[in-house]
């Protein structure tokens, strides 16, 4: 891999209508088979993506995982509703195998009350497969930029001693 330590990264982002087909849970249960997960997790998958359907969203791409799919950047105030409500399933279903449980499980009014707030974090990146997302538009092409060289500070003056003349008298 290609050393990048001295550039900086801007990732490529889209306005986009996210195109998720509607399946049965069962569908979900083939696709996920031998992760850990339960009927009940995959019928709030299958919530989540029909929450996220139709929607026009912005959405990233990054270089990190190889452009492998599209990651939630942000969204119009006038879908906040239903992200809130799709990311409340994606809770429900968060915390598969070996990992700490959501502090929203079952619990939605203590969810809306901490997305009011402004202080729900999930704690990871929600992701929508490349084949679910039409681009609509391209609002910041991916760059890489090279950083300014840092400007050594100028060596500091040594404070000189101030010697007296001795005077002839």
């Amino acid at each position: 891999m290609e050393d990048r330590s001295n550039q900086t990264y801007t990732p490529r982002v889209v306005r986009a209508r996210i195109n998720i087909p509607a399946r049965p849970w069962q569908a979900y249960r083939e696709e996920y088979r031998g992760q850990g997960f339960t009927v009940n997790n995959f019928k709030a998958m299958q919530k989540a993506d029909q929450y996220f359907n139709g929607l026009e969203i912005t959405l990233s791409s990054w270089w990190y995982d190889d452009h492998s799919c599209w990651h939630l950047f942000n969204w119009p105030q006038a879908v906040d509703d239903r992200v809130m409500c799709a990311m409340y399933h994606a809770e429900q279903y968060k915390g598969g195998p070996g990992m700490l449980p959501s502090a929203y499980k079952g619990d939605f009014e203590k969810f809306r009350a901490d997305w009011a707030a402004g202080t729900y974090d999930p704690g990871a990146t929600y992701t929508f497969k490349l084949e679910n997302v039409e681009v609509l538009e391209v609002l910041q092409e991916e760059t890489w930029q090279d950083r300014e060289p840092e400007r050594a500070a100028p060596p500091k003056r040594k404070k000189r001693k101030k010697k007296g003349r001795k005077r002839r008298g």
